[in-house]
């Protein structure tokens, strides 16, 4: 290299310069990205934070979205084919039609929760996940419109705007602290999938961590960081090598929720989890008691004696799922999640396809201790783009033997 090549390198104008076209050139590819977006997805998906009952609807207001989601899905034609991945469709009637029979023939409990109702938000949930897997619904615009979403709640919540159901725990319209903290996790890992700038993804992504810190939700923190953990070391590791770190992820998310869950801001934590202590005691005699094919939908709650008429909802999705349905319900939900999303003993998994099974991971952890988690608009979301990814690539690759996944488009 010539003295004046060296001169020109380090001259501050000549890198002021060099560094102003590369802020331009990510700019505009930034805002190219935007525009690529379609309003109604980002409109639609933005309403899904909308956790309560508003303007006097008799549903949550984030039900009528997927309503909302789904009537559109229907007007559109599918852009990928699922082929074998259609698999899912008879899964999930007979899944629907065994925890139908189960809870119409069971004998409900006083304070159960009215299982018609809950079948019909399950059957939405299903719904929504073979519309968002056919493609009938743009990804970007979708999870964009989530991204908006949650940070608009995030600062409504702190204007005073969005409510505070937890003495200053981020809620907001999520209308619960953990149902935030799984939001914030789970998408906060989710959107590493379609986001192509590492700047960006940087970014955001210490931006929901914050939120998700902010939540208070120990059980969210361990998520989203297994979540990111699993993004950088998994697409250096083989199968067995992902194995190896998920037996890490788990050992170390127990052992932070046993040795290490009341230190610094969680200190003050022994009255709420003395109560959840015996939220679980409660909710394992009821596990027990359920037997092998469950009590049917609405009964994952329980009573303590000294206020009979107080119901407390479990703090553990497979516990619920036990509870409601029994082991076929469990392993139907589970088997779903792990064969369409976490993919154990896929070798050959692109970038996209490793995110979302960070997102799994991630998913996974929220289930051991934030009780719904299993089957809402979260886990939808998850496993219908595990499927539109692995559709999309096996078309990609019939057309190109070499093609390495789908293009994003995102920034």
């Amino acid at each position: 290299m010539s003295a004046r090549t060296t001169d020109r390198t380090a001259d501050p104008a000549a890198v002021a310069t060099a560094m102003g076209a590369r802020v331009r050139t990510e700019t505009a590819d930034v805002f190219s990205a935007i525009g690529r977006w379609r309003i109604p997805e980002l409109i639609l998906f933005f309403g899904l934070i909308f956790e309560g009952a508003l303007f006097g609807l008799p549903l949550p207001f984030n039900q009528l979205v997927m309503m909302a989601i789904i009537g559109l899905g229907l007007t559109r034609r599918p852009q990928a084919d699922l082929g074998r991945l259609q698999l899912i469709v008879p899964i999930f009637a007979i899944a629907l039609f065994y925890i139908a029979m189960i809870s119409m023939f069971a004998d409900p409990t006083d304070l159960a929760s009215d299982w018609k109702r809950r079948l019909i938000r399950l059957t939405l949930t299903a719904v929504l996940v073979l519309i968002l897997a056919t493609g009938r619904i743009d990804f970007r615009s979708a999870i964009a419109g989530l991204g908006i979403g949650m940070l608009f709640n995030a600062v409504a919540f702190y204007v005073g705007l969005a409510p505070d159901n937890y003495g200053g725990a981020l809620s907001g319209y999520f209308m619960d602290k953990n149902v935030a903290g799984m939001a914030y996790a789970v998408f906060g890992v989710l959107m590493l999938a379609v986001i192509d700038k590492r700047w960006l993804k940087v970014v955001l992504l210490l931006a929901f961590a914050v939120l998700v810190w902010k939540t208070g939700s120990r059980t969210s923190i361990s998520a989203l960081s297994a979540g990111v953990l699993w993004v950088v070391l998994a697409p250096r590791l083989g199968v067995v090598g992902r194995w190896a770190l998920g037996l890490a992820v788990y050992l170390g998310v127990r052992l932070l929720a046993e040795d290490f869950s009341q230190i610094g801001m969680f200190s003050d934590r022994d009255g709420s989890d003395a109560l959840r202590s015996r939220i679980d005691a409660a909710s394992e005699i009821k596990v027990d008691g359920a037997g092998f094919f469950g009590s049917g939908l609405g009964e994952a709650y329980i009573v303590f004696p000294d206020d009979p008429m107080k119901v407390w909802f479990f703090h553990n999705s497979y516990w619920s799922a036990l509870v409601e349905g029994g082991w076929p319900w469990l392993l139907l939900i589970l088997g779903i999640t792990v064969v369409f999303a976490l993919r154990p003993f896929t070798r050959d998994l692109n970038r996209q396809e490793l995110a979302v099974q960070a997102t799994t991971v991630a998913l996974l952890i929220c289930a051991w201790r934030l009780g719904e988690v299993l089957f809402t608009i979260q886990w939808a979301v998850v496993i219908a783009f595990a499927i539109y990814l692995r559709a999309s690539r096996t078309e990609a690759e019939k057309r190109t033997p070499t093609a390495g996944g789908i293009p994003t488009g995102a920034a």
